[in-house]
């Protein structure tokens, strides 16, 4: 993981769930729609693993700026979701804010892509332009 600095206030957005429950269920549908291979029950810490090979992916094989950008807001996710990992339920406020963080952050990694994700068992198929 590279280092990343969330600030306060990055959590605004719509959509973003209120609940530690709701936050991993739409960051587990997130990595599903990224095509990653999420388990029934995903942990924090597999939530951030996927979303992290997703942004590596994106980063390291793509020249595209939009990608790139989305990679970026993918990291900050991955690293929201690191904090969350690290709190292990201490500071459940702190951890929630860190959840809200990491919904936000993949919501604006969507936001800015041109292109569509292609669900794919394996997690390795990348976005593609959609004609």
């Amino acid at each position: 993981m590279q280092d990343v600095v969330v600030k306060n206030g990055d959590v605004e957005g719509p959509g973003v769930p209120l609940s530690r429950e709701g936050a991993v269920a739409a960051l587990g549908e997130a990595a599903q729609w990224w095509g990653c291979e999420v388990p029934d029950d995903p942990g924090v810490g597999e939530l951030a693993e996927f979303l992290d090979e997703v942004a590596v992916r994106l980063r390291d094989r793509q020249t595209d700026e939009q990608l790139r950008g989305a990679a970026k807001y993918l990291a900050e996710a991955t690293e929201a979701l690191g904090a969350v990992a690290r709190l292990r339920g201490l500071l459940p406020v702190v951890s929630l804010w860190h959840l809200r963080t990491a919904v936000a952050k993949e919501q604006q990694a969507r936001l800015g892509l041109p292109h569509a994700a292609i669900p794919h068992a394996d997690a390795k198929t990348l976005p593609v332009t959609v004609s």
